[in-house]
């Protein structure tokens, strides 16, 4: 009774007062904790020049994609144009990253993967500043390892050093958080990440397949190029998934909506 008698005391004192209740957004939700409240009071208006300078909609943002190429030491940023088609948005230089060209396989070998994977955590709070968490090990790792501990808890995060993530610095993951916030916060479940041992040119494929050091890869390497160059040619997300061998499947979107 004393219950029912306090929540409607409430009740009438938020209507007295005009106070009308509203849905936080996953933007202001983010934006409630401090370190990332600052850094969009920093760096929010860059970006949204730069949004402008693609003539990208500021307010809607667009989905995004994060691509990685280990050798090369670098992160790309895309976001999606209202056609469909998804342009660079921004290039980082990743400070650290852990272990040698080749996915990760076990616990403890310090790699970082190699293959398709989706953001599944925002950390506002990390011990590494700002931490976006990755599916490691996905359903392609799970096939192809055999090992009893595949390992876990990949990020990207800040901070200049790895073990088996991939460290961005505190300044670079400020933008790369920020812009994840708000394609999630504007509808995008999933945030690609496609991780690849290094830029999949012919020139490159050539030369590391045939490095004996690297020959165990390459059957690994030739699969995860099929989604590299659906990419590089067309400049839009191919739609993956995993055989029961645990190697990747590419399929073009359209061509999959339009036979809905």
């Amino acid at each position: 009774m004393t219950i029912l008698k306090t929540g409607l005391l409430f009740l009438l004192l938020a209507l007295g007062s005009g106070f009308t209740p509203e849905k936080s957004t996953f933007e202001d939700m983010q934006k409630s904790f401090p370190r990332v409240k600052d850094v969009y009071e920093r760096k929010e208006e860059f970006i949204n020049m730069k949004c402008r300078s693609l003539e990208i909609p500021e307010e809607t943002f667009g989905n995004i994609l994060i691509r990685v190429f280990k050798m090369e030491c670098i992160m790309e940023v895309w976001v999606q144009k209202p056609d469909g088609s998804y342009i660079k948005f921004k290039e980082f230089n990743i400070y650290a990253l852990s272990g040698v060209l080749g996915p990760k396989r076990r616990e403890g070998d310090m790699q970082v993967p190699e293959g398709y994977y989706y953001i599944k955590d925002f950390n506002p709070q990390s011990n590494y500043y700002l931490s976006l968490g990755i599916n490691y090990p996905n359903e392609s790792d799970m096939k192809l390892s055999t090992a009893e501990r595949k390992g876990r808890d990949i990020y990207i995060h800040g901070a200049k050093c790895s073990a088996g993530c991939l460290a961005m610095s505190n300044y670079y993951i400020e933008d790369i958080y920020m812009c994840a916030v708000k394609a999630h916060g504007n509808g995008q479940q999933r945030i690609p990440v496609e991780i690849f041992p290094f830029k999949m040119t012919d020139k490159n494929m050539i030369y590391y397949n045939h490095w004996g050091a690297y020959q165990r890869q390459a059957m690994f390497w030739n699969n995860i190029r099929k989604g590299y160059d659906f990419f590089e040619k067309n400049h839009r997300v191919p739609e993956v998934a995993v055989a029961d061998n645990g190697n990747y499947l590419f399929s073009d979107p359209a061509t999959a909506q339009a036979s809905k």
